[in-house]
């Protein structure tokens, strides 16, 4: 595991300045080699203003309608160049599992044959997922990009071409298990083996529900609220039903976060504790976690995040995990296919898509006219 530092904590000489680091930079030119090899049609399928009220809606379930261009309907030498672009934009590790997210598809497609028949072809499709530019990617501007379909849901921002954020970062597995694939498994084991290293007492602080959500308590909302519940089973599906009772227990409060504070953990527990964490965190960039870090240190430091269980304390039984602080939340549910069905997402309460990044860049520059031009 890399530690995580944050700056504050370095030597001087060892903390990058505004503008000293070059992952926005290759993160746009990634997208630009991309942006260049589209014909005239694919641009206009691709391309949405970076103001595009669509640019929160990050649903990852299939749905119809969905903007963008699929992957699908590239051609070999663009789809190697989007795949440049999502491995640029995040850890090796973190590209490694998007692509088994993608490939597990086609298992999916043959595990729903008996239920789907054919039909299960048009909407377990490997390729099916969908790209959109939010501004056309230009060095020294403001822009983004998405790609989303079942279980995946990519979203970085490049702010003033200097700054990147990378949440919401969703990634799912349905089956969780099966042959060699078990792909979101670091992340599951590192959270059993903290909860499994906790006291007694330290245990009835960190459960706080007996039953876990059907889904994430956030849900896809756009942007967190002060107070969320959980819906009352996943979308599409009536295998993990939950009450208005169970509802009120899992709910998530930004200003109260539920379970175990970080702080009150042993040096050993720590370590686990910090392991869990890197396994998100580490799904950015690496130039780019220690300004993570730095987020997390400035909304009260990792002592003050908490972390939170639901469900069953064993693989086989439905689960859910939670870690929250005021920079970051992370939400991880095992609920559906008698637990054999993983949603996990990393998201940072203030800054998905870069909203704090967005708001004091304009509060720090000029935006008349021609500006506001330029970075469409």
């Amino acid at each position: 595991m890399t530690d995580l530092v944050p700056h504050s904590e370095l030597p001087a000489e060892h903390r990058p300045h505004a503008g000293g680091s070059f992952d926005a930079t290759v993160v746009t030119f990634a997208a630009i080699g991309l942006f260049d090899s589209l014909t005239g049609d694919q641009r206009a399928r691709v391309l949405l203003p970076h103001t595009d009220p669509g640019r929160t809606h990050w649903n990852f379930l299939p749905e119809s309608g969905r903007h963008g261009l699929p992957l699908g309907e590239l051609d070999r030498h663009q789809e190697v160049l989007a795949h440049r672009l999502i491995a640029e934009s995040m850890s090796l590790p973190a590209y490694a599992r998007v692509v088994q997210v993608m490939s597990n598809e086609h298992v999916l497609r043959e595990l729903n044959l008996p239920v789907f028949g054919h039909v299960a072809a048009t909407f377990r499709d490997a390729r099916g997922y969908f790209l959109t530019f939010f501004g056309q990617p230009q060095p020294d501007t403001t822009w983004g990009f998405r790609l989303v379909g079942h279980h995946l849901s990519i979203n970085v921002t490049v702010v003033d071409g200097d700054l990147v954020n990378a949440t919401p970062f969703l990634l799912g597995a349905e089956p969780a298990r099966i042959g060699p694939f078990r792909i979101l498994g670091e992340e599951e084991d590192a959270a059993f083996l903290l909860l499994d290293g906790l006291t007694a007492g330290q245990r009835a602080q960190a459960v706080i529900h007996d039953k876990p959500p059907a889904d994430f308590v956030t849900r896809t909302v756009p942007h967190i609220g002060d107070v969320e519940y959980p819906a009352y089973h996943g979308v599409g599906r009536r295998d993990a039903m939950i009450t208005d009772d169970d509802r009120k227990a899992l709910a998530y409060f930004r200003a109260h976060p539920r379970g175990i504070r970080v702080g009150d953990l042993s040096a050993t527990q720590r370590a686990c504790f910090d392991d869990l964490l890197a396994k998100f965190v580490h799904r950015a960039r690496p130039g780019l976690v220690n300004a993570e870090m730095d987020r997390i240190a400035a909304a009260g430091g990792v002592d003050e995040l908490h972390f939170a269980w639901a469900g069953g304390t064993t693989i086989d039984q439905p689960h859910y995990f939670r870690v929250q602080g005021g920079a970051t939340l992370i939400e991880f549910d095992n609920a559906e296919d008698n637990a054999n069905h993983v949603h996990s997402v990393w998201r940072d309460p203030s800054n998905d898509f870069a909203a704090d990044l967005l708001m004091q860049h304009h509060l720090d520059t000029p935006h008349g006219a021609h500006h506001e031009e330029a970075h469409r």
